[in-house]
């Protein structure tokens, strides 16, 4: 009887632990990964296809489209007005209004980045540059993350000094018409309607298009 009794206790703990086992699987729910190939690289980007199980069992590819991430800033002038650039983008085969932006090198602090695209794109110069926030662009495509940052723009007569491969036009509007655009449709990229909202409005932090002391340490 004793035997009997001890038996039943150790097969329901080993039910108990199998079944918390079980639960544990099901509550995670994260998949994971069996294999990997490359299909495309260059120096900004890098696209793979993952050999994933789902938490069912099935086995499916998925492909993921792997970025350093870039840096864009809302420049806003004395004025008030904010520096936009106007560019041709092949993947939708039309002209957008955007923030001057770029790629984070490999090793490099996005807010150099910001600086360095700013200066370049358009020939203004980052003063009091604050980060706003970072967000993923596009989770269940891309690894990529956008670094927002505000500051105020200060015309350089150095610049601008646009890449070869970059043909861009310098844009400035009233903070007012910017919005009114994005609310027509004339804005549509995210990063953009994210950064003029997010600095304007001030997100969850309450910081509006005020210049002072900078974030980042620099001027």
């Amino acid at each position: 009887m004793l035997i009997a009794r001890s038996r039943m206790r150790d097969s329901q703990g080993i039910n108990i632990r199998a079944n918390r086992s079980i639960l544990s699987r099901m509550d995670d729910l994260s998949w994971r990964t069996l294999g990997r190939d490359y299909l495309y690289r260059n120096p900004w980007c890098a696209f793979r296809v993952d050999e994933v199980e789902v938490p069912g069992g099935a086995q499916i590819e998925y492909g993921v489209l792997e970025s350093g991430g870039f840096a864009a800033v809302v420049p806003v002038t004395g004025a008030g007005d904010v520096v936009l650039v106007r560019q041709w983008r092949q993947p939708l085969g039309s002209f957008t209004l955007e923030l001057p932006s770029g790629g984070v090198d490999a090793g490099e602090k996005p807010e150099r980045a910001a600086r360095r695209e700013l200066f370049e794109e358009t020939g203004y110069r980052a003063e009091g540059l604050e980060h706003l926030v970072s967000v993923h662009t596009s989770t269940g495509r891309s690894t990529e993350v956008c670094h927002l940052f505000k500051c105020a723009a200060v015309r350089d007569e150095r610049g601008p000094r646009p890449e070869p491969t970059e043909f861009i036009r310098v844009v400035e509007l009233p903070l007012g018409k910017a919005f009114q655009m994005v609310s027509e449709g004339g804005i549509t990229d995210a990063a953009t309607v994210l950064g003029l909202l997010w600095g304007t409005v001030g997100g969850a932090r309450g910081v509006g298009y005020t210049r002072g002391t900078s974030k980042t340490g620099e001027p």
